[in-house]
């Protein structure tokens, strides 16, 4: 038997394969729900609204042949004429369209294309982000808007993030961005259909390598032959698996280069729409820096906008009291836009820091740990290991990412069983011709 930790995407991905292969798949889930850090909500709106995903990044993210499969519909946020942006000093009045702002501003430009000089120094070891813009040159208004956008996006501040890890991650990057109109959740139950799923299953877990595994859980016990790993990092760095013995020092290095990003979302419901139906998002200059609305293109006579919040403009507002975090976004949507009276008919904030089962948003590997993806996501028979964590720089922290990672781990589990089944084979032919005729 198989036992898969954790029923998000990673996790349903490689059951999904698994039992598609015709094993026998188990997936034990901590909390009452499926699909971990893919959150759509129904009852919300007149549309689905994310509270955690949201986004499918790029044009050739593996989820597509799925989304094509279930005749799910997109929306792409073009981010040039649908967009506004809020400059820095000097230029900060009035909000421009970003095709506007990346045109007239070279110097924010950049912070968009990143199309650095060339040819550029090689980044120092154990050299953070931040410290290697600045010896490329970057003004302090240009680090703000790397803060504002780029570092909100990736989970955290740039002086924290690898150079070496966000560079190799551009590399043929793709700035398109698409939203499931139907909601993300249709990739999951999608996934999940036909699985054996068991709920509120926190885990223990006994292993030798090579051996098989006890995983104990809080509804049972249960002798596997392999485990997947999928439990987000922010769980295992927590140490809120039990893992006897204690994982090899390469995993323990693996974790503490990670870290699982502070991610929140504040949603607004407004009973009219706030913005020119042209307009899907807005960059701010103030804290929350990013803002989109999932109602755009949808038709709906209520408008929902979300915040999108990491690092420490995340650590600010989940310092204060959830009523006064949301009355604060709501005040800085308010000033971006210049509407005084501005109020929602319904407020919700999405703390993803404070799950007990998931404790952050996701991953970003740290300044001089740029291999510490590839070692987390190394197999140690029993125990294979997937999540967005265990991607390579460039796939790390998305949905498709996650998916990815599931696949992966389900075809080390299947290459490792046929040859087992090989060197089987291999010995029982050799005792055949060491038999006396």
């Amino acid at each position: 038997m198989i036992v898969v930790i954790g029923a998000g995407m990673a996790g349903l991905s490689a059951a999904h394969a698994l039992s598609a292969a015709g094993q026998e798949v188990t997936v034990l889930e901590a909390k009452s729900r499926i699909g971990g850090r893919v959150y759509t909500k129904h009852d919300v709106a007149e549309h689905p609204v994310e509270f955690g995903a949201e986004l499918i990044h790029g044009r050739g993210a593996a989820i597509w042949p799925l989304v094509n499969e279930l005749g799910l519909h997109t929306v792409h946020w073009e981010k040039q004429e649908d967009a506004w942006v809020r400059l820095e000093p000097p230029h900060h009045t009035p909000l421009l369209t970003m095709k506007e702002a990346r045109s007239q501003h070279p110097d924010f430009d950049i912070t968009r294309s990143w199309k650095l000089p060339n040819p550029r120094p090689e980044v120092l070891a154990n050299e953070d982000f931040a410290s290697y813009l600045k010896r490329l040159g970057f003004s302090e208004n240009q680090l703000n808007y790397v803060r504002r956008s780029y570092s909100n996006a990736c989970g955290e501040e740039a002086s924290k993030l690898s150079a070496k890890a966000i560079l190799d991650g551009m590399k043929g990057e793709d700035s398109d961005d698409f939203r499931i109109i139907e909601g993300y959740d249709h990739l999951i139950k999608h996934l999940a259909q036909g699985l054996h799923i068991i709920h509120e299953a926190v885990v223990a877990i006994d292993w030798q390598t090579g051996a098989k595994a006890m995983i104990h859980s809080t509804k049972a016990s249960y002798e596997a032959d392999n485990v997947i790993i999928t439990a987000p990092l922010g769980v295992l760095k927590a140490g809120q698996i039990l893992f006897r013995p204690a994982l090899p020092a390469e995993k323990r290095y693996a974790l503490a280069g990670l870290s699982m990003g502070p991610v929140v979302k504040l949603i607004y419901v407004f009973d009219k729409a706030i913005t020119p139906p042209h307009i899907s998002s807005l960059y701010s200059a103030q804290n929350p820096p990013m803002w989109w609305s999932p109602s755009y293109k949808r038709g709906s006579e209520k408008q929902v906008w979300t915040a999108f919040v990491s690092s420490n403009w995340a650590r600010d507002l989940i310092s204060m009291p959830e009523a006064d975090a949301l009355d604060y976004g709501l005040k800085s949507l308010a000033q971006e836009l210049g509407l005084a009276e501005l109020k929602a008919s319904a407020s919700y904030l999405m703390n993803w820091p404070a799950d007990p089962y998931t404790l952050g948003g996701y991953s970003v590997s740290l300044a001089g740990y740029h291999q510490a993806r590839k070692k987390l996501a190394k197999a140690t028979p029993p125990l294979f290991w997937a999540g967005e964590a265990t991607q390579e720089d460039n796939t790390a922290a998305t949905v498709h990412g996650a998916y990815l990672s599931g696949q992966r781990a389900a075809q080390e589990i299947l290459k490792r069983q046929q040859r087992s089944k090989n060197k089987t084979i291999k010995t029982q032919a050799q005792m055949t011709l060491a038999q006396p005729r």
